[in-house]
């Protein structure tokens, strides 16, 4: 017996409240073979539109396709003709915005203007929480090693291909189409913990999926909080592990972070990671507690429920926590008798609404890709505006110097010009003169001095806190939460590329270059997302 799914989002519009069917998305399962089902989608065909690089889709998502109406499939999916033009767009404006990245040692990591080759979905978590499974679950393949202990070291890619195949890190990651090569800046321990896998006859023909090794329990200090906790940059598996994982995610178009039962978010290296590798990934971030079908009690649940929304609590700092999707993966105990109860229903239709969000991934690479560049443009700009106020501080200061020298000087010369022509005894003149070299000397000296400290003093990170807010007055007496979230992320980058370059020989934005990334803010990206956005009522 055959029955849809069909799911119906709510959208809000300038503040006014409509509801809109925005896409129809059916699963086809026949009931009869569910139970036996492992681990698979073999039974259960997703309607999910093909990228438009990518192969078609099988026969089977086909005919699942061609159920929706025409109506409902326009707002979830964009022409192939419009995906391309949004893509080559974008990676044209942030192609046109590196050089001045480069130019002003800006807070752009080097290659971040190129994309990977197709869309993918990025799992971090706990050892043994399920990345694995839900992989083999989502492709419909027995591809990555499964197991109660940590099975795997490297951070895999699962790419769809025409032939099994795979590939080490160093191919990877050297291979200039795929998009992985930004990686290399990890160091060559990260390169040979990375592998590509390349299947056939997967059910995710139009993305790629990406596992993670799992996170691992981290010693515990005296005062009960992991060691490393909050600290940012951990080198203990021989490379930046958080650096890695907030570069997959920066990436990604679908993260997902797995919990199980067992180690529901107590580990330090996961709180690191949720603090420093996962912020400002709320858009696109899935939290999951995996294996909820392990539970024989309702209180212990409720314990390891409690447990993971606690330790969330320490790293996200917000009253309201995300959605945590409990669910399970079917198991061949699941409804031996031809059914299964109601609360595995209800971790089997949350397991559906993480599958609806993965199989989504081909859709939100356009989204993703223009905030993408509207981000980095931003932190370019915030970035030339906070330096161009520190180098204006700085060049008063420098200027009030030299009118000083230049004053002291010309006052030196004009005496001794005056005794000249007063014919007054050559002592007097030559006094003067001589009073004026070592005078006008010693103010240099003693004004380059004080330019030192005070150059020091202007790229400290309370006179760089000043700058911005001078320079962003506006926006901090609106409390504008995003600009503020914008100033955290450069600050750091800002005062390294002031001190190592120095105020004195550090290059500016020009006011064309200034006033290109406010064109690309005010005008662009608004009309690549006018061409982004679904038809709704308040399109132009």
């Amino acid at each position: 017996m055959l029955r849809a799914i069909t799911l119906n989002t709510t959208r809000r519009h300038f503040g006014a409240v409509w509801n809109r069917s925005v896409s129809s998305l059916n699963f086809l399962f026949d009931d009869q073979n569910s139970a036996s089902s492992t681990f698979n989608l073999q039974n259960r065909t997703f309607s999910s539109k093909s990228w438009n690089w990518s192969q078609s889709s099988s026969s089977n998502n086909s005919e699942s396709a061609s159920t929706l109406s025409s109506d409902d499939s326009d707002a979830e999916n964009i022409s192939p003709s419009v995906q391309s033009q949004i893509l080559d767009e974008c990676s044209s404006l942030h192609r046109s915005i590196m050089p001045l990245n480069e130019k002003i040692r800006g807070p752009l990591a080097k290659n971040s203007d190129k994309n990977t080759a197709l869309p993918f979905v990025f799992l971090v978590g706990n050892h043994s929480s399920g990345k694995s499974s839900f992989i083999n679950y989502v492709l419909g393949r027995s591809i990555q090693t499964a197991g109660v202990a940590p099975t795997d070291d490297c951070f895999t890619v699962v790419a769809p291909g025409p032939d099994d195949t795979d590939q080490d890190g160093p191919a990877l990651i050297g291979d200039p189409d795929m998009g992985f090569s930004g990686l290399r800046q990890f160091g060559p321990t990260l390169i040979h913990h990375t592998q590509l896998k390349v299947r056939a006859d997967t059910n995710t023909p139009s993305f790629m999926m990406v596992d993670s090794p799992g996170m691992i329990d981290s010693p515990v200090s005296q005062a009960g909080i992991p060691q490393g906790y909050g600290s940012g940059q951990s080198m203990d598996r021989g490379y930046d592990f958080q650096g890695v994982v907030r570069w997959f995610s920066e990436r990604a178009d679908v993260v997902l972070l797995f919990f199980d039962p067992d180690k529901p978010g107590t580990t330090g290296e996961t709180l690191n990671v949720l603090l420093h590798s996962l912020s400002g990934m709320d858009h696109k971030l899935l939290i999951v507690l995996n294996k909820a079908d392990q539970f024989k009690k309702i209180h212990d649940f409720a314990r390891a429920y409690g447990s993971l929304c606690w330790n969330l609590s320490k790293v996200i700092p917000r009253k309201d926590l995300p959605r945590i999707f409990t669910m399970c993966l079917p198991n061949k105990t699941d409804g031996t008798d031809g059914s299964i109860g109601d609360g595995l229903k209800d971790l089997h239709q949350t397991r559906d609404d993480v599958l609806l969000e993965v199989m989504k991934a081909p859709k939100r690479r356009v989204d993703n890709i223009v905030t993408h560049l509207n981000d980095s443009v931003h932190l370019l700009l915030m970035h030339a505006q906070v330096a161009e106020d520190v180098q204006k501080k700085y060049s008063k200061i420098v200027w009030n110097n030299r009118v000083q020298e230049l004053g002291s000087m010309t006052a030196g010369i004009g005496l001794s010009v005056l005794g000249f022509y007063a014919q007054l005894p050559m002592e007097f003149t030559g006094s003067a003169a001589a009073l004026t070299v070592v005078g006008v000397g010693g103010m240099k000296w003693f004004n380059d001095t004080k330019l030192d400290e005070a150059e020091s003093q202007l790229v400290s990170m309370e006179e760089l806190s000043a700058s911005f807010q001078r320079t962003h007055s506006r926006e901090i007496s609106d409390a504008d939460e995003y600009t503020a979230s914008i100033w955290q992320r450069i600050r750091d980058n800002l005062q390294l590329s002031l001190k190592s370059e120095g105020l004195s020989s550090y290059p500016s934005a020009s006011s064309s270059e200034m006033d290109d990334l406010r064109r690309i803010l005010d005008e662009e990206i608004p009309r690549l997302r006018r061409l982004a956005s679904p038809n709704h009522f308040g399109s132009k």
